[in-house]
């Protein structure tokens, strides 16, 4: 009579799982030097290369958005940290208010955050929606590069049921203008902000 062994299962070990404190750490020392990451849900994410349109994309909303929050009321980082709760998003464009010289750290809230979408639209939509309007950022873009719109999302709510979202979204045309919340007396073209 023959017997088998049973040979065993192999279970694969849970994921480390990062926080805040952590990855600052790790980025002070150099781990991530040259590479450009997020934190997201725990886990550390490589961002992919920048191509000509996003690149140009950043630019002209740098421009457009120093005509509405020039240095001396506000400050616009361009893909720089921001720490929000344990994560750490590379937003595009965060526009932050002081002057230049008054924001010393990575900001923990913003007057409105502005990314770029082409391949990463449906990432910039849910993972990243859901982030801002948890951490009550009042006014969050996705400029469109794909379908040559501008969607703007405003009211953040549900963070404190769990399900954070933002209660108003409006699409606008290249043809359209809009004025920010934290600037309701200008009109940006949507069309400034497109390559």
């Amino acid at each position: 009579m023959s017997t088998s062994i049973a040979s065993p299962v192999f279970q694969r070990p849970p994921p480390l799982r990062w926080n805040g404190a952590d990855f600052d750490r790790a980025d002070d020392m150099g781990l991530f030097d040259g590479k450009r990451v997020e934190l997201m849900d725990g886990e550390i994410l490589e961002m992919p290369p920048m191509n000509d349109p996003h690149a140009q994309a950043v630019r002209l909303c740098n421009y457009a958005l120093l005509a509405v929050f020039p240095p001396s009321r506000a400050t616009i980082s361009i893909q720089c940290p921001m720490r929000l709760g344990d994560a750490r998003p590379l937003p595009d464009l965060v526009i932050v208010a002081g002057t230049p010289r008054q924001v010393v750290e990575h900001p923990t809230s913003a007057l409105l955050i502005v990314e770029i979408s082409d391949t990463s639209l449906e990432y910039d939509r849910g993972v990243k929606s859901r982030l801002y309007a948890a951490h009550d950022i009042p006014e969050y873009w996705i400029v469109n590069l794909n379908g040559r719109c501008l969607e703007v999302r405003r009211q953040p709510i549900g963070a404190d049921i769990g399900d954070p979202h933002y209660a108003h979204l409006q699409v606008h045309s290249i043809e359209q203008s809009l004025a920010p919340l934290a600037a309701p007396q200008t009109q940006l073209k949507v069309a400034d902000l497109l390559p």
